[in-house]
């Protein structure tokens, strides 16, 4: 679990109870961004039993 990186989309299958990320790599794109709206995380896997 990366301690490191926040996370509270619940439906997500990387999600941890204590809002963390437990993937083992991330991916957050686009490749360009204005501002924190602009980016969406691409490792995002919707959790089938949330």
């Amino acid at each position: 679990m990366h301690e490191c990186i926040k996370c509270n989309v619940t439906n997500c299958e990387y999600h941890a109870k204590e809002n963390y990320c437990c993937a083992s790599e991330i991916e957050v794109g686009p490749h360009y961004a204005n501002s924190s709206n602009d980016t969406i995380c691409s490792t995002f896997k919707a959790d089938k039993n949330a």
